[in-house]
């Protein structure tokens, strides 16, 4: 099934006419790269028989599989094309401006007649990356004729960074290479600087080929909670948070190389000894602006016992019982991090996981951890829920059992997240918990509901006696991420999900309400808060401070030394200006910015 999904993405076309661009430029591009130069269609192209408003040819076999698997992660994952979250290949600015099937059905039923398949903001072009000539020659063409270049890998952003209407595409989800180090020493630094057990992953490896590998070599490989995310692009770039991470750290805390080509069309390796500078953006600065990452060395753990804490509320919950439930995790969440806990909270249960021995305990029939999470169950079970609570003889069991069933149909939505890193100080006393219920009172009262919540309570290092990184890692501690992930407990998200055929009146008034929500969160949480940017509200008023904090000046120097044309621009990465949010560029996201700000100054 899978090779004949991916006919869809190579079709041939004749490379046509676009803007910035001339015949003579595009084919003498496609010649530099060996003819693999293609233009890049929207996923659902072959239920449509018109495209941008010009008769086509259907494909019925095609568009079968593809609606028996419009939801399905690993198919989007390996196509140019597939996103995971549909504003990353729709305009969210003008909703004729797309190609969506309906996605609350699913098959997903084709479009109806007459319907046509626009091109929404997936890139004009796409080249599958190969060699490092590829990027040279990309990178040279956007320098010579100003045509918009963006990085695309497996398609997880809810930023709709790695797409870009009117751009040409650096597909690199193909960099999948897999390399063990049994003491991994970064090159260029001297003796003594071993890392230890470590993992180099092509940039397109996925989470669960990497953790695969791992296990395979008896390590386990610290990453996010998605199979298909590929870990050494975007989300270990924007930080990377993890289940483990209370123990384990950050993604970017745990990365100790990249190779990468700047915008210079320099191949670099960067680490704590050489290009120090980049190396520190890398780990936090975000992707798709700061060149393009082709490998990362990630340090992993021993293989080792987890605890799993798997605690289920009745979906006929009503919203008192799940506010009184999310109450109940925040007086306890500050107790279970030091315990080691870390995963999801949400608004009607809760999957924490643990590899603290004092807890991951294989011997004592998982009585440790049985009580640790009494409070949480017995709670469950007086509401006619129900709790799990186990331990695992090492983490992949742990993910294949608890994570894989529920992560990989979760693609081909319009869905936007607003999160904010709330400090560890309101867990402290009655005063903070009371803010943080007050909080999610106000939110519910914005249209959000309670049952709904999720929140990540997954923040680096909140574990008891945490040994310095420094020592024990023998690398550089300092990350480019908000500050504010240090201090944090959780990390809240405020999402909403929009309907596949809304107007663009909805589209605002969605927009509208989840930014209202994001300055409720910045209330609660005041300066010492912040925000992950890689599931940000992408109309965060305040972006550069919410998202990296003090280290957004320095990120901006780093940004213009290796990228001083700025060939790389993404909606609110670094470098962005203010004035590109009215410019042609970004106007599938510039429009209803504007309209987004109209709304919040009318009814202050």
């Amino acid at each position: 099934m899978r090779f004949m999904l991916s006919l869809l993405w190579l079709f041939a076309g004749a490379i046509s006419f676009g803007r910035g661009q001339s015949e003579e430029a595009l084919t003498a591009l496609n010649n530099s790269i060996g003819g693999r130069l293609r233009p890049a269609r929207p996923f659902a192209l072959p239920c449509f028989s018109l495209y941008n408003g010009n008769a086509v040819a259907a494909d019925e076999a095609a568009c079968f599989l593809l609606r028996d698997n419009y939801t399905t992660n690993s198919i989007r994952a390996e196509g140019p094309s597939g996103y995971m979250n549909l504003q990353d290949e729709m305009c969210l600015g003008d909703p004729s401006d797309q190609c969506i099937l309906n996605n609350a059905l699913l098959p997903a039923p084709g479009p109806i007649s007459g319907a046509s398949c626009n091109q929404g903001s997936v890139p004009s072009y796409y080249i599958e990356v190969q060699e490092v000539s590829d990027i040279k020659a990309a990178f040279d063409f956007t320098r010579n004729h100003r045509v918009p270049l963006v990085i695309k890998n497996s398609g997880h952003d809810y930023m709709a960074r790695n797409s870009q209407k009117g751009s040409l595409a650096l597909w690199v989800h193909k960099l999948q290479k897999l390399s063990f180090h049994e003491d991994f020493v970064p090159e260029g630094c001297a003796g003594g600087s071993n890392i230890g057990h470590a993992i180099t992953a092509g940039t397109g490896a996925t989470t669960q080929d990497i953790m695969n590998f791992a296990f395979g070599h008896g390590t386990t490989f610290v990453g996010g909670y998605s199979p298909t995310v590929a870990a050494s692009g975007g989300w270990v770039l924007g930080g990377g948070h993890s289940v483990l991470s209370p123990v384990y750290g950050l993604g970017a805390d745990r990365v100790v190389q990249f190779k990468i080509v700047t915008p210079d069309g320099v191949l670099r390796v960067t680490n704590q000894c050489r290009h120090e500078d980049l190396f520190w953006a890398l780990r936090g600065g975000g992707g798709g602006t700061f060149g393009v990452v082709l490998e990362a060395t990630h340090r992993v753990e021993p293989s080792m016992p987890v605890a799993i804490a798997n605690i289920k509320l009745p979906s006929k919950s009503t919203v008192e019982i799940s506010l009184k439930w999310i109450e109940l995790m925040a007086r306890q969440s500050l107790v279970w991090g030091k315990q080691g806990w870390g995963g999801h909270a949400g608004g009607l249960y809760l999957t924490y996981m643990n590899p603290v021995p004092a807890i991951a305990n294989l011997t004592d029939g998982g009585i440790g951890a049985k009580d640790s999470m009494s409070v949480a169950t017995e709670f469950a079970l007086a509401a006619g829920g129900t709790s799990v609570v186990e331990v695992l003889p090492n983490y992949i069991d742990v993910w294949n059992k608890y994570v894989l069933p529920g992560a990989q149909t979760t693609a081909g939505v319009t869905r936007v997240l607003a999160t904010r890193l709330i400090p560890r100080r309101l867990f402290e006393d009655e005063a903070g918990i009371t803010k943080i219920m007050n909080f999610m009172k106000s939110v519910h009262r914005l249209g959000f509901d309670p049952r709904n919540f999720y929140c990540p309570a997954d923040t680096p290092f909140v574990v008891d006696n945490t040994t310095d990184m420094k020592v024990r890692n023998r690398t550089m501690l300092g990350t480019s991420v908000q500050p504010a992930w240090y201090d944090a407990l959780w990390d809240v998200s405020t999402s909403l999900a929009i309907a596949w055929n809304a107007s663009y009146s909805d589209r605002l008034q969605n927009m509208t309400a989840i930014t209202r929500a994001t300055f409720l969160a910045e209330e609660l949480t005041g300066a010492d808060g912040g925000t992950y940017p890689n599931e940000a509200n992408p109309f965060t008023p305040n972006w550069r401070e919410s998202w990296w904090g003090d280290n957004y000046a320095e990120l901006l120097k780093v940004k213009r030394k290796y990228d001083p044309q700025g060939l790389l621009k993404c909606w609110k990465c670094v470098g962005f200006e203010d004035e590109d949010i009215s410019s042609h560029r970004f106007g599938c996201q510039g429009k209803l910015q504007q309209d987004v700000n109209r709304e919040l100054k009318g009814s202050s």
